[in-house]
C-alpha cells in the first residue's frame, strides 16, 4: 500500500470513529443523531434572499412557486401522478411524506391549490419552534434516539432464532 493511501485510509478511520463518538457505551460521549424530513429541502429552497431564514413572505411565493410546478397542466389541481412526479423532484422521492394523502384530505383524488397551500402552512407552523412566523436552520433539524443493539455476553449464547450460530 502507498503510503499516501495508508495515511487516507488512517485518516478516514479516524474520521469516523470521532463522528461515530469513538468508545460509545464505553464511558465515550453520547452520539446525537439527527435527521431532515423531505419537506425541509422544500422549505429551504424557499429562502431566496439567502438569509439562511424562511419568511413568511417567502413562503408564501414558495407555496405560489411549487404549486405551479407541480400543476403541469395548468387546471389548477393536482391530480396524483402531477403529485407524484412533483414529490419526487422536490421531495427527494414518492417514498418520503409528505405524502399525497396528507394534501388531498377529503380523499376526492385531486389536490387543490388551497389544499396544497394549507397543509404547507400546516407544516411550516409545525416547524416554528418559537412561533415567530419564520424558519430558522435550528428549526429544521428533529434530534432522534438511537436504537442500541442488544448486548450478548459470549457470542456463541443462543438468541431466538439462530440456534446458537
Amino acid at each position: 500500500m502507498h503510503l499516501r493511501n495508508f495515511v487516507g485510509v488512517s485518516a478516514l478511520i479516524a474520521l469516523a470513529a470521532c463522528a461515530t463518538g469513538g468508545e460509545h457505551g464505553r464511558g465515550g460521549p453520547e452520539v446525537v443523531r439527527a435527521i431532515l424530513s423531505a419537506d425541509v429541502m422544500m422549505f429551504v429552497g424557499f429562502d431566496t434572499n439567502g438569509d439562511l431564514s424562511v419568511s413568511g413572505d417567502e413562503l408564501t411565493a414558495g407555496i405560489a412557486r411549487e404549486f405551479e410546478r407541480a400543476d403541469t397542466n395548468h387546471d389548477g389541481q393536482l391530480q396524483p401522478i402531477e403529485f407524484q412526479n412533483w414529490a419526487n423532484v422536490v421531495l427527494g422521492g414518492q417514498q418520503l411524506g409528505p405524502y399525497r394523502l396528507d394534501f388531498d384530505r377529503n380523499v376526492d383524488n385531486v389536490i387543490t391549490r388551497e389544499e396544497f397551500e394549507h397543509e404547507i402552512r400546516a407544516r411550516f407552523a409545525d416547524y416554528d419552534a418559537d412561533e415567530n412566523g419564520a424558519l430558522t436552520r435550528n428549526e429544521f433539524v428533529r434530534v432522534l434516539g438511537q436504537a442500541r443493539a442488544p448486548h450478548r455476553a459470549n457470542p456463541m449464547e443462543p438468541t431466538p432464532g439462530n440456534g446458537g450460530r
